[in-house]
């Protein structure tokens, strides 16, 4: 807004430059001509031997001289007897020359102008083209500042428009449309504004469609629980039942029905912890996790050292490959420790021990990817059907701005983890 204004006054006066100088041009080409002089010249004297004749004016009534030169504006004269000065109508010449003067133009400049008491020699100057050279000015500027109120108001009217439509497309999103866009034009804070408007608008879809995601998918999962939780739910009411009514045949038997009963009250309790911790993670999603920079060599060491040996123990055979290079990583180490425990879980339960597992570490532009291979199980069925605690370790990678990824075939099971790296 401020360089338009500024644009506008630099145009205006060069506007108004343009225009004296091409008025002053033609008045000078009208006025410079010697015929129009001789003719104001001529129009002067007349007017001044009219006024002398009908006052009866003496040749020193300076007085009276003064009140006539007075009254017309850009005149200058001089009264000469025989041939000495003896009036001036700016009173200079006299001061600078003293009177009786000779004059100082040929003879052919002076009108002869008869007063009551002598006849005089007069030299006469006009100057009224000079108002013609004034009005210019004035016309000039003053179409100059219609130029600048009209460059401003201009400018006030596209700023206004652009304000309106902005307050029209505001009115579209409040009823509900938030795939209009925000017109976006120029690079001002009004542009500024519009640019932050969309930014929100974007922002605030985004977190609409995450929010249906999330609601989507919680559903999907609630329901998904419902039927895994059932399953071993009517398993324990039925056992229960049967040692109630004492349909068991033998303590052996009631000993089995006890024991299925445990089992069944043990999954169900992992399967309530594992949604539990699923939903308490996904709740906190946005809550910034307390980072702290770690050398990372010896922690990735001590996270997978600290699961290794119960592998190596229930017969599993570890291949692990580090990394070569010195890194950084900036990690929320009990969440992240909370990631390797479950993997190694998953790993306990359904992994063949016929295969090595195979933990590789690489870097790659300031990326950590931790890669878990193994080989599935034959006939192992998973407790975890809806993956909760594979989602749970998604959630807190996620928020520490890595990737979670999971494939699965037939007979092979692996997960990538990445992570940023600081150094």
């Amino acid at each position: 807004m401020t360089a338009a204004l500024v644009a506008a006054v630099v145009l205006a006066f060069l506007l108004f430059i343009a225009l004296q100088s091409l008025g002053s041009t033609l008045l000078d080409r009208h006025f410079g001509q010697p015929s129009f002089v001789a003719q104001q010249n001529q129009k002067m004297i007349a007017e001044l031997s009219e006024f002398v004749s009908q006052n009866r004016l003496s040749i020193h009534d300076d007085q009276r001289l003064n009140d006539w030169s007075s009254k017309k504006k850009y005149v200058t004269m001089y009264i000469y007897e025989d041939k000495k000065l003896v009036y001036s109508s700016d009173g200079f010449y006299v001061q600078a020359e003293g009177e009786n003067a000779e004059p100082f133009v040929s003879d052919e400049s002076l009108y002869n102008v008869p007063f009551t008491d002598a006849d005089a020699q007069v030299f006469i100057e006009s100057f009224a083209e000079y108002r013609y050279y004034t009005m210019v000015t004035f016309a000039s500027l003053a179409v100059a500042f219609a130029f600048f109120l009209c460059a401003v108001l201009l400018l006030i009217n596209v700023k206004t428009s652009y304000i309106e439509v902005l307050e029209n497309e505001i009115k579209i999103l409040e009823g509900g449309n938030l795939e209009y866009p925000i017109t976006i034009k120029g690079k001002d804070e009004l542009s500024s504004l519009a640019q932050s408007i969309n930014e929100m608008r974007k922002s605030f879809i985004e977190r609409l469609e995450n929010e249906e995601l999330a609601r989507k998918a919680n559903n999907e999962l609630v329901t998904a629980m419902s039927h895994d939780l059932r399953t071993p739910l009517t398993a324990l009411i039925g056992y229960l039942d049967i040692i109630q009514y004492r349909k068991y045949k033998s303590d052996e038997q009631l000993f089995k029905y006890i024991a299925n009963s445990k089992d069944n009250a043990y999954r169900i309790k992992h399967l309530s912890d594992q949604l539990f911790e699923y939903f308490l993670v996904s709740y906190n999603q946005n809550d910034l996790l307390e980072l702290d920079e770690y050398d990372g060599l010896p922690l990735l060491d001590q996270m997978i050292g600290t699961h290794a040996p119960l592998l190596m123990d229930e017969g599993f055979e570890l291949e692990f490959i580090p990394c070569n290079d010195p890194f950084t990583l900036s990690i929320h180490v009990i969440s992240m420790q909370r990631v390797f425990d479950n993997l190694f879980s998953n790993l306990l339960k359904y992994a063949d021990k016929s295969e090595p597992v195979t933990i590789a570490c690489t870097l790659q532009e300031k990326w950590l990817y931790i890669h878990v291979k193994n080989r599935i199980k034959q006939g192992s069925v998973h407790a975890d059907s809806n993956s909760i605690g594979i989602k749970v370790c998604e959630q807190i990678v996620q928020n520490h701005g890595g990737s979670f990824d999971v494939v699965r075939t037939e007979k092979m099971y692996s997960v990538e983890v990445s992570l940023p790296v600081v150094s």
